[in-house]
């Protein structure tokens, strides 16, 4: 059975919806990392980004 233009149209708009929530999760686990200060090495990786260890401040 030959699809419609409407059902493509929903196909698309589908797979634009899901590849969407996979980005912002994606974004959301790296900033995520980045502002807990548990891995130094992710902020590391960020060029330009500083570091303040504030860990052993009274």
């Amino acid at each position: 059975m030959a699809q419609t233009n409407r059902s493509r149209v929903n196909d698309a708009c589908n797979v634009c919806v899901v590849a969407l929530v996979v980005v912002m999760a994606a974004l959301l686990y790296v900033f995520g990392a980045a502002m807990s200060g548990d891995t130094l090495q992710l902020t590391k990786s960020i060029r330009g980004a500083e570091i303040f260890d504030t860990r052993d401040v009274p």
